[in-house]
């Protein structure tokens, strides 16, 4: 095994490693709650304050609202969270969030995180092949913290080159990650400009991450996650 292999190894490590401290530490009592919601009364905060924007069916039409379908709940309440302390700014999110108490936030994060979310028909398919080998097998990949699809786990050959980490079960680490299979490709781009150009609060990782995609990269790994079932 090579120095250079070993470094790397070491540096996907300690990037996932710090990361997931980071966000258990700060965030957990931010997510837990998200935990313990019931998917049935979030139906109801669904549809009084979420449905107009993100859709009846959770899978939004128009591509600035996010689809909220199958999203990761800890993640949603985390977000709300954000929201409603200022942490995340959004004129239209603020007055929402803070309408909602500890309770709705977990129920509507559970409701969500239980529908099914639609795909957006891939509008190039040999963009979304360079956009799959860049959240592959990127330095580092996103798949590392990001969830891409329910079954498919991270190829970290692809990523290393072979060898010791050859099935390593890396995928999807960060448990409060989004999940961005099947997201509107447009969303995805304009929250990568958004962690790059600081205007979205972030880790330093994510926000490093995002800035050291070209414009190019960015529309490429939107346009394949935008496919994925």
């Amino acid at each position: 095994m090579s120095k250079m292999a070993i470094s790397l190894a070491g540096a996907i490590i300690l990037i996932a490693g710090a990361g997931l401290l980071a966000m258990t530490g700060a965030s957990r009592g931010q997510s837990d709650g998200a935990r313990a919601g019931d998917p049935a009364l979030g139906s109801h905060v669904a549809d009084a304050k979420c449905a107009e924007c993100h859709g009846a069916d959770c899978n939004s039409s128009e591509s600035q609202f996010p689809k909220l379908a199958g999203q990761s709940p800890a993640y949603l309440y985390r977000q709300l969270w954000a929201f409603r302390n200022g942490t995340r700014r959004s004129d239209i999110m603020a007055p929402i969030a803070a309408d909602l108490g500890d309770a709705d936030m977990a129920n509507a994060s559970s409701f969500y995180g239980k529908q099914s979310r639609k795909a957006d028909a891939v509008k190039d398919q040999r963009l979304a092949a360079i956009g799959e080998r860049i959240f592959f097998a990127g330095m580092p990949a996103c798949a590392m913290c990001h969830r891409a699809s329910g079954q498919r786990g991270m190829p970290v050959t692809g990523m290393m080159g072979g060898g010791m980490m050859e099935r390593m079960p890396m995928m999807g680490m960060m448990a409060d990650a989004p999940y961005l299979n099947g997201q509107h490709a447009a969303y995805i781009v304009d929250q990568l400009d958004r962690f790059a150009s600081g205007a979205r609060p972030s880790s330093t990782m994510m926000g490093r991450i995002a800035a050291a995609l070209s414009e190019a990269d960015k529309r490429a790994v939107a346009e394949y996650l935008s496919g994925l079932r």
